[in-house]
């Protein structure tokens, strides 16, 4: 158990897969409150209503990462309400996979902008108050696949990209009391590997040392791990979670 009670946690893709696991278990570890963001509003508000019935404790706010302007305006409502944000957690991703010889400008350009873009938009929305307080945590979710995946030239970009930039911003931050970090999931059981057929999934899985899949809420325990205080001497690593897979 951890130590949130005076944290105030803003996670993108909050709605569903990994992000509501991470929200979750925050929650559980007595996050004083947890700002849900994310682009399906109906997704968003059910989340929000499993979470926590009563709203005391999270704000659902309807956000699109890739754009900067929906990404102001959505910190400036987690401002009013929370006040500040101390843990930020980038969650959000989107994959337009493709061959490169196939893949179009707008497959490529969109899942920057939404993975790595839009890591860049909310960053730059906390970084000052996280500063001033001098206490914060930024983790964002790289992939194995920023080391390379066929047919996934754009995310595969994306990915490597945020592993470079929490690095470079970890150098910058490290003297503020502010940790940056990044994780990189293998195989997680979310909703995106049900459209894996099932010899795939086996040969995918036996490629695996653990020979299994991970589960979303082992992804967020690392989450708040890195999140804690015990963790502070933690900043510009990219951690593998992907059951012994390298």
């Amino acid at each position: 158990m951890y130590d949130f009670s005076e944290r105030i946690v803003a996670i993108t893709g909050a709605a569903q897969g990994l992000g509501y696991a991470m929200a979750e278990r925050f929650l559980a570890d007595g996050a004083k409150g947890v700002a849900l963001l994310d682009i399906q509003e109906e997704a968003l508000n059910k989340a929000q209503n499993n979470l926590d019935p009563t709203g005391g404790r999270t704000l659902s706010v309807i956000c699109n990462v890739g754009d900067y302007e929906s990404v102001e305006s959505a910190f400036s409502k987690i401002q009013d309400h929370f006040g500040k944000v101390d843990i930020l957690v980038n969650n959000a991703g989107i994959t337009r996979d493709a061959f490169a010889a196939k893949m179009t400008p707008e497959q490529f350009d969109i899942t920057v902008q939404i993975s790595l873009n839009g890591a860049f938009y909310c960053t730059k929305q906390v970084i000052s108050g996280m500063r001033e307080r001098g206490w914060g945590r930024i983790i964002s979710l790289s992939s194995m696949a920023a080391e390379g995946n066929i047919g996934q030239s754009n995310y595969a970009a994306a990915k490597a990209g945020l592993i470079g930039w929490t690095r470079t911003l970890s150098d910058e931050l490290a003297n503020k009391g502010i940790t940056v970090n990044s994780i990189a999931p293998g195989l997680i059981n979310t909703d995106i590997i049900k459209t894996i057929p099932d010899v795939v999934m086996e040969k995918l899985i036996n490629n695996i040392p653990a020979k299994r899949i991970g589960e979303p809420q082992e992804v967020a325990a690392l989450i708040v791990f890195l999140a804690s205080d015990q963790a502070a001497y933690i900043s510009g690593q990219n951690i593998k979670i992907s059951g012994g897979l390298r």
